[in-house]
This record gives structure tokens, sequence and C-alpha cells, in this order.
């Protein structure tokens, strides 16, 4: 951005990325290696976040009063939103992979630790000079020396065993292969929420300080899959196996209220396959699935000694009873002629969720019986892609053309609705899904350009947004700021020169 909201400074967002790995691999016998995986990443990023500054009054209610109070004089405006976020992690993971007779085998554990800890900031950098509320002056903040409003730590230890092996029996001619799997998880998280709007947080009974975390968890996931080869071409399988999501508490939290676990058993069955002389492949996977202990999050007014503030929390609880998923996918890729490949993909997916009861009170200090719809955020019911790719060597060089096209039909960015009385309710204020979009990219290279030397170079145009579509892709609805969003990035060009020795 060259340019700012309302005078609020830019600042970049910069982060600072490290990891290491080391793999050793010992191939003890021809029918058994061993292998070590070692990872260390630490993570420093900063959020500096002006975007909807221009419009961001400390609240309707206390501009409202500033004019009824005499005028705009010295009244702050233009909220800046500040985050630092710290992590660091590292696992060691051992494997034995191996065959005995007709069973192919690998087992090993996994150990890995986490820690992480963050704040932010939120203040004015504007401020009216008359009472008119027509002339204002950029304040002069360090950002240092503002209050922190929010911060917490926590950290994450886990460890688990695993084991899978596949049989293929003698029959059918080898073409049956039946897999199991099983795996032992133990998650602890150890925490604590140390800052709320720039205080101590305050626990259910009305005691200050910092509220910690100190909860784990254990759990075996098994995997059985039934697979045959009907042909050298066709591959069909079938698979049931479960999973889950680690609880916690929401570093947004008011109370740091602490939720479970969410788990998932999942049923899949497929189709690999290959026809036109090797020329074409088609996969196909369709799926159903139950969850439950959904992880759902709810905004709540803040309190101080009993008032209601104008900023929110957020906690996350768990839904009750069961939720599902179920969908389908596939992918076709043709190569119809040397040098041609045409690909595309569609995916359908269906979440539902169950409806959950908001356990914390809203603005007017009420706590509503009413179980509210749920929505899946950030996943469209309906996506698709194709892409034309060709290459065409030629003397001292290849010519490489790509042209993609990707569709999704909307998701939302929020779960809930902003007002939600009941079922069929004319006062119900209904949560928008984010619009459909079509967008298509495209990339021109000439590549691998002899030098006379042993390095190549390689010049490449491209274009993101091809056609300039514009739509919301986020979009939102609260009843403070009303509908709200962002737009996709419009049509960007750009070339690439690469060289390689």
């Amino acid at each position: 951005m060259r340019t700012a909201n309302v005078g609020v400074p830019l600042q970049p967002s910069v982060g600072n990325v490290h990891g290491h790995r080391l793999t050793l691999e010992w191939e003890a016998s021809p029918e058994l290696t061993l292998k070590s995986i070692s990872s260390y990443r630490k993570l420093r990023q900063s959020q500096f976040d002006n975007a909807s500054a221009a419009t961001s009054m400390s609240s309707p209610a206390a501009s409202l009063a500033a004019n009824a109070a005499g005028g705009f004089t010295n009244f702050q405006f233009a909220r800046y939103s500040l985050a630092h976020f710290w992590q660091n992690q590292r696992s060691q993971e051992l494997q034995a992979i191996g065959d005995i007779g007709r069973v192919k085998f690998v087992a090993g554990a996994l150990y890995y630790r986490e820690h992480v800890s963050d704040n932010a900031q939120a203040y004015n950098t504007n401020m009216f000079t008359n009472a008119a509320g027509s002339t204002y002056t950029v304040l002069s903040l360090d950002p240092a020396a503002q209050r922190i409003d929010r911060a917490s730590h926590v950290t994450t230890k886990s460890i688990g065993a695993f084991g899978q092996a596949t049989w293929t029996p003698d029959m059918l001619g080898n073409a049956v292969h039946l897999t199991g799997g099983l795996r032992w998880t133990r998650d602890s998280k150890h925490g604590a929420l140390a800052i709320v709007n720039g205080a101590l947080p305050v626990n259910r009974n009305g005691l200050a300080g910092e509220i910690g975390l100190d909860a784990s968890w254990s759990r075996v996931d098994p995997m059985v899959n039934l697979a045959i080869d009907l042909s050298q071409d066709m591959h069909v399988y079938g698979k049931w196996s479960t999973g889950y999501k680690s609880g916690g508490a929401n570093s947004r939290s008011q109370e740091y209220d602490p939720f479970n676990p969410e788990s998932v058993s999942i049923f899949e069955i497929g189709a690999k396959t290959e026809f036109f002389d090797n020329r074409a492949r088609f996969n196909i996977a369709a799926y159903a699935g139950t969850y439950k202990n959904i992880q759902v999050d709810f905004s709540r007014p803040y309190e101080i000694g009993g008032v209601r503030q104008t900023r929110t929390t957020l906690s996350t609880v768990n839904a009750p009873g069961k939720g599902g998923v179920h969908g389908i996918e596939a992918d076709l890729t043709v190569n119809p002629l040397e040098g041609l490949t045409l690909s595309a993909s569609y995916a359908y997916q269906y979440v539902r969720i169950p409806s959950t009861v908001n356990p914390y009170p809203n603005a007017a200090g009420v706590i509503s019986p009413i179980a509210v719809p749920i929505y899946q955020t950030y996943t469209p019911k309906y996506s698709a892609s194709g892409a034309i790719d060709y290459e065409l060597p030629m003397d001292g060089f290849t010519i490489r053309a790509h042209l993609d096209g990707n569709y999704d039909s909307g998701f939302y960015v929020n779960a809930n609705d902003p007002v939600y009385v009941g079922p069929g309710s004319a006062s119900n204020v209904y949560q928008p899904i984010g619009e459909k979009a079509f967008i298509v990219n495209g990339r021109l290279a000439i590549s691998d350009v002899q030098t006379g030397t042993d390095a190549k170079v390689s010049f490449a145009l491209w274009a993101r947004n091809l056609f300039n579509e514009q739509h919301l892709f986020y979009k939102g609805l609260s009843p403070t700021s009303g509908l709200n969003g962002f737009f996709n990035e419009p049509r960007t060009f750009g070339g690439e020169i690469n060289l390689r020795f």
C-alpha cells in the first residue's frame, strides 16, 4: 500500500522464520530400513493492520456522546490494530519400514513440542481538533509505548506411536490388498491468559490474575483399507478411519474457557484409473463421515465490573450431538498430443454442524437459550478447476505455455448469524455468503535457453486474474459494523528471469 486510511501511519508487517531438518536413514537389511527425522522451526511475526481505520471510531455511542457533550474536540478515532506472534517447535520421529513375506509395514514413534506466545494492541491514531469534527491531526505515538490489550502463552507436547501393515494374499493374481493401521496419541497443553483488554483477566469467581490452562487428552485412532486391482489400469478401494483435532483454550477469550477435542469417523470409496493407452488418468472418491464435539467460536461483549464494553472477546465451545460431512472429489488428466496436457478437477463438500446455544451474554447482558445455526467457514460447497499446459522443444530452448481457470461457489467467513431469534423469524439477520468466483491465470515461458556455458536461462511472462474478474470473496455481517468484506486482487502482470547452473 502506498497510502493509508485517514492518515493512519503505515508500517510493514515483518516475519522472520527459519527451520532445519535432519534425516538419517539406515538400511539395516534388505527387508528393513530405519529412519530418523529431526526438525526445528522458529517464527517471529508482526502484524500492523489499518484496513478498517477510516470507519472505526471508538464506538457510535461514544461519538454521539462526544457531540452531545459540546463537540468533537480532542475526540480520538481511527483504530489501529497491531499484533506480535512468537513460536518455536521441535520434533523427533523414528520409523521402521520393511516387509516380511507378503506383508509390508511401517511403524514408528513421534515426539513434538511447541511453544507459542502472542500479544495484541489496538489504539486510536487520529484526533479531532475542532468541535465540528471537520479537522484532525495524526497522533505521534510509539507503538512500543502503548498498552498491551491481550497476551497469552501456551506450550503443547504430543507423543505418539503408530503402525500400519499391508497384506497381499496369494489369491486372484495378487490383486487384493488389505491394510490396517493404528495410532496412539497423547496431547497436553499448559499455558495462561495473561492480559485481556489491557488488564489482568478475571475468572468466574471474580478473582483477577492469570488464568491457566492445564489439560491433556489421549486417543487411539484406527484405519482399515481394502484395495482391489480390477485390472492393470483400474484400482478401487474402500477405507474407514478416524481422527481428531486437539482441544485447548481460545487466546482471544475473556475467561480462557477450555474446550475438548473434536473427532471424526469417515468412510471413503474411490477408484483410480488409466485409459487411452495410458495417456489419460481419471480418479474419483466419495466420502461420508460423522463429527463429534465440533469446535465452534462465539463472540461475547467484554465486561469490566459488570459493565459491558464495546469491545468483544472470542470463546470456543463444543457443539452438542453429532455433525456430518460428505462430498465427492474427481480429477482428470489427458495427454491427447505430444507436449499437450489437459487437466480438470471438481469437488463437492457439505458440512453439517449441529445448532448450538451461545453460553455467553449478548450486548444487553442476556443469555439466550435458543440454539443458533452454525456455518462451516472458508469451505465452498462447489469448486472446480481446469488447466491447459503445452511444451514445445526447440533448438536450444523450450517453449512452455500454461492457462488455468478456477471456480468456487463462495464461502462463509463467520460461523453464525448476527441476529437469530428463532426458526423462520422475520427478525433474523442472516450471515451472507461470499460471492461466486471464476479466476483465470496464465503463463508463457521460454525455458532452458543455452548460454554457451553450463548455465541455462529462462524468461517468463505471467498474469493472475487475466480477465480482471472482481468479487467479494470475504463477506461478513455484524450488528456493529454492518456489511463488510474484501475484494479479490485485481489483474496482475509480471515477468521473471531465472538463471540455473
